[in-house]
């Protein structure tokens, strides 16, 4: 599951993200995203990228949040405040469908995602 940094790395054409979102795609791996982050991306790119991005992510996976996930996001959520750690409910609800699919989250952001339940791959590079 891309989660919106993979998405904005990749289509700026960053590194490690470029390169292992292309390798999935060419291997055929299962890619999916979810609606948090088609609508987080869609947020900062340009109507005239539109038709070109409508393209990428027509054969992506698209996993819904269902009632199940909604839930789970919220548990999170409550978990994590009264340990001290505020989490925006997007990552949330992107944490509890990649649990409910049992996708690994590719992300540039692993502090966001803090849950045991969950799997990342990270694409942080050292500086």
């Amino acid at each position: 599951m891309l989660d919106t940094t993979a998405l904005i790395d990749f289509s700026k054409r960053r590194e490690p993200a470029f390169s292992l979102v292309h390798r999935f795609l060419q291997n055929g791996e299962d890619v999916g995203v979810s609606p948090v982050n088609v609508a987080e991306f869609y947020a900062g790119l340009a109507p005239s990228q539109h038709a070109v991005w409508d393209e990428f992510f027509e054969p992506l996976l698209l996993w819904p949040i269902s009632l199940a996930a909604a839930k789970q996001a919220g548990r999170f959520g409550y978990t994590f405040a009264r340990r001290g750690v505020l989490l925006s409910t997007t990552d949330r609800l992107v944490a509890a469908v990649a649990r409910e699919q049992r996708a690994t989250i590719v992300t540039s952001n692993v502090k966001d995602y803090p849950m045991d339940e969950v799997t990342l791959l990270s694409l942080s590079v050292e500086r």
